[in-house]
Parts: C-alpha cells; structure tokens; sequence
C-alpha cells in the first residue's frame, strides 16, 4: 500500500505543482512591475512627526511584499513545531534584527504534538471489484494512531444530525462534514461600525466559510470517540481540486479516532454503496506520532519613552501564505517603529509572534500564563492582532471550484466596547478603504474563545488568553484559510496590503498616545 501510496501522492504534487507554476505566471503577467528582486529597504532616521502622522512612503515596497509572498507559498504547510515552522520562525528573527529591532528573544512553547509522514496514512479498498488504494484529500490533523498495519473493517454511515452511539463501537464510520452558513445579518446585527460603501456586504448576502463548521465537527468527532467508532471517513462537499489539502480541526486534541477526508464523488460513491447493502471493506492506516516537543515565541521590544507597552501580535504556524502573512506585515511596521526618535513614541513597543496557532492557541496560552504575576502584562496598554492582510475574496462556482470574485475579503476588526478603541478601529476601516469590514465587539465574550467555538476563532482565542488587556484584533476568514498546498500570491491585493500596513501603524501610534485609564473605560452594550 505504501508503494501505491507514493505513486497517488506523487501524481497529486505533480498537479499541486502545475497549479503553482500557472499561479507564477500569471503573477508575473500581473505584477511584472513587482517581479523583480526588492530593492533596499528604507533607511533614513525618521523626524519625531513621523510618529504623528504616518509616513506610506517609508514602509516597504511592493516588491518586496510580493517576495514574502512567494516565500510564504514555498513554505507551505507550517504545523505548529514542524521544521517549516522553525525555519520561519528563524526567519523572522532576522528579518527583525535587519529591521533594526535590537532586543529579541524567544520563550519556549511546550506542546503535545501529532504529525504524519505522507507514505504512512492513507485509505485502501480490501474488497470488490476495484480493490487498491482509494485516493483521500487529506488527513484529519491530531486524529488518532493506527498501527503500521492499519485498522480494517466494512464501513457504517452515520447520516447527518444523527447521534452516534454504542453501535457505531469498532467500526469505520462515513460521515458528512457538518454544515453552517450565515449571511451578513451576522455582521450587522453586532456591528459597532460598518464600512461598506458598495454594499457588498447587505444583511441577506449569503457568508458561508471553514471557520463556522468547526465547532460542529469537533463536536462530532467527539461523540464519535466517546460511542467507540475505530475511525472516521469525512465527505467534504466539494470535488477534489478543492478539497485536497483541510487542515482542520485545530485545536491541538490528539484524539484516538484516526481519520481523513474524502471528496464529494468518492465520499458519494461510498455513501451508495453502504446505502445499497454493499458497504465496502476499508483499510485506514495512519502510523502518525505522538511526541512532547518545545517551539518557540519570538518577543522584541522597541524602546519608548515609557515602559508600558503596545503589543503587536500574530502567530509564525499556519496553514497557507494568506492565512498567515501577519508577521510579515509586522516587519515592515517595525523597520518604521525603529526609526522614530525614541522619546517620539509615548509607550514602548512589544513585538509578539507567537506558535500554537494550529495547535489551539498555545503560545499566546502560554505567553500569559508565564507573565501573569511577574509584571509584565500589567504594562501592557493594549493589543492588536494582526493576519490575512491583503487577502481577496474566492468563492466556490456552482460545481465547487475556487475563483476569485474580484471583491475583497470581508474583514472584522474585533475591539472591546471603549470608546477610543472603537473610534480608532473605524478610523482604520475608512483610511485603510477596506471593505466590506465591521467593528466588532469581541468574539465569544461570554465564552473562553476556544475551537469549539464557531465564531471567529482566532480573535476568541487570542481574546481569551489576553486576561483583561484591551485587545483588538484584524482578521479575515478566506474560503481558503485552513488549506494548505495552495498557492496565495495570485490571491492577494498588494495595494490592499500596503494600506492596512500603513493604517495599523498610524492606528498603534494614535493609541500610544491615549492614557492608559482611557483605554479600559467600556461603554454598555
């Protein structure tokens, strides 16, 4: 099976990486001014006005946003404490020390973690008349372990919204991916600020991305451990082209229910046949490993007048280049920050990149629990979490295949109900023109912002760890966020990118000038 495995994923590199090659080209058609090797970074100390009014022209060119971009691509999949994820993280600190951030350090991130080898997971038909491998589009990331062997048996179907129990002990159990939709009510029922000046976004415009089905499916996976099932084939409903590549869940629980994800054609051929009274015999392998390993945050600090701080944050895991572009973005706000005259920056500023993204939030978990009681957290004036900057808007046609909508993402700039914050995150919004893009209050405020939840999991997540600082959060929710093997640099509006950057940079100076008391005054609902 091994064998036969190799060949399958070769073929489907061999795919992934004409796909790459036909995105190359047409970046290269499309951003010809901006092939070209970057050119120098700006250099020239900046005049203490700078640090009142934002200078565009001193943060990095186009060129070089686009070289990240690519590099990002050819990382690929970073799993939290993989060697990907080291490399980058190791990147990112020489990017900071040449954006002349002089104090670095890092802080270690105690994880359990789960990971696979391609040749050691895969799905086999054991019987009828087309015996041999059956192509998955992915693995279900922490699953479970099988042995080297793997686990065999004819497979059940569990039809939607029905509750697994004891009958499903031992077997391999077919299911579809859960299902959630909303439409832009969501936004506009919470809105605190709207920005929207096309109406891209109306109350009725149907919103349907991966985040809103995480919940559901953890909760699935779960009752499918605790009824006994052996394992799990998930039917992804889309064809392969898109399907291949859901890393999903993450919240880091290593679960003893190995499983993968099949396409839309292959999970309905197998839902007919065990539908007709001729269920297959599977054979699901996934030798995975199981191991306590250490990544790392990477925290620098650039002096200000005062010892309080504003934080900077995103995380260095992620799935795909657009999902995770936020420290790249930091760079660039850092080889700025630098260069002001330190007694021009009322606070200092705290550069936070932290692991665990895909592994439920542990470094910035982590991060908090360290610094609780040493001080550290006390000086902390507010956050801001930054990712998917520049990300455009891709959509499934009515066959399921990904296309750009020529639209920009919609975007949410999470901030707690405090009158400066609010006015600061609307005064992004309209300077930055991204839209459609809302201020929201926080994700999940009732809640601990955990993966189960299925509102806007990364802001919960970060909200949750920052115990009482005020913390606003810039993300997006692309179709593509928890797909990996993609190719994001046809995807990404750079003019976009280079206004967000610039906008989150005159947003944290207007901030660092507002007192500290003021920053914790909320307002009612």
């Amino acid at each position: 099976m091994a064998q036969a495995r190799r060949a399958l994923l070769s073929s489907c590199q061999l795919s992934r990486c004409l796909l790459r090659v036909g995105a190359a080209l047409a970046v290269t058609a499309a951003l010809s001014a901006c092939a070209s090797k970057p050119g120098p970074w700006p250099a020239r100390a900046l005049p203490a006005s700078a640090a009142v009014t934002v200078d565009a022209a001193q943060l990095l060119s186009r060129k070089q946003l686009v070289d990240w971009q690519y590099d990002l691509d050819e990382r690929n999949l970073r799993a939290t404490g993989s060697p990907r994820h080291e490399a980058y993280i190791d990147a990112l600190h020489e990017r900071l020390l040449r954006a002349g951030v002089k104090q670095l350090r890092f802080e270690p991130v105690n994880l359990r973690q789960w990971s696979v080898e391609a040749e050691h997971w895969g799905l086999e038909v054991l019987d009828g008349e087309r015996p041999g491998v059956l192509p998955s589009a992915g693995y279900i990331p922490y699953s479970g372990v099988t042995p080297p062997s793997g686990i065999a048996g004819r497979i059940v179907y569990l039809a939607p919204d029905s509750k697994p129990d004891a009958s499903l002990a031992g077997k391999l159990v077919l299911v579809e991916m859960p299902k959630a939709a909303w439409t832009g009510q969501v936004f506009h029922q919470a809105a605190m600020h709207v920005h929207d000046p096309d109406h891209a976004m109306e109350p009725d415009t149907p919103y349907a991305r991966p985040f809103q089905m995480l919940g559901p499916f953890i909760a699935l996976l779960d009752s499918l451990q605790a009824a006994g099932a052996a394992g799990v084939i998930v039917i992804l409903d889309t064809p392969s082209l898109s399907a291949d590549g859901l890393y999903a869940p993450c919240d880091g629980v290593v679960r003893q229910l190995p499983g993968v994800f099949v396409d839309r054609g292959r999970g309905q051929r197998l839902r007919d046949r065990v539908l007709a009274g001729t269920a297959p015999v599977l054979r699901l392998t996934m030798a995975a490993t199981v191991r306590q390993v250490q990544t790392r945050n990477l925290i620098g600090i650039i002096p200000g007048k005062s010892e309080e701080l504003m934080v900077l944050n995103s995380y260095t895991d992620g799935t795909n280049g657009l999902e995770t572009n936020g420290p790249n973005a930091i760079v660039d706000m850092a080889q700025y920050l630098t260069r002001l005259p330190q007694d021009s920056l009322p606070r200092s500023v705290m550069l936070l990149l932290t692991g665990g993204h895909l592994a439920g939030g542990a470094g910035i978990g982590q991060f908090m629990d360290r610094h609780k009681d040493d001080g550290l957290t006390q000086r902390m004036a507010a956050m801001l979490t930054i990712g998917q900057l520049g990300a455009m808007e891709v959509l499934p046609d009515s066959d399921g295949y990904l296309h750009l909508t020529g639209r920009s993402e919609p975007a949410a700039l999470f901030s707690p109900r405090t009158p400066a914050l609010m006015d600061a995150a609307s005064a992004m919004l309209r300077r930055a023109n991204v839209a459609p893009a809302f201020v929201l209050p926080p994700a999940n405020a009732g809640g601990d912002g955990c993966a189960k939840g299925a509102a806007w999991l990364d802001a919960g997540r970060t909200l949750r760890a920052a115990q009482g600082i005020p913390m606003m959060s810039y993300v997006k929710a692309p179709t593509y966020q928890f797909s990996y093997g993609i190719g994001t640099v046809t995807q990404t509006d750079y003019r976009l990118m280079q206004r967000e950057t610039v906008t989150l940079t005159q947003m944290l100076l207007d901030l660092s000038r507002v007192p500290y008391a003021d920053l914790r005054k909320e307002t009612a609902p």
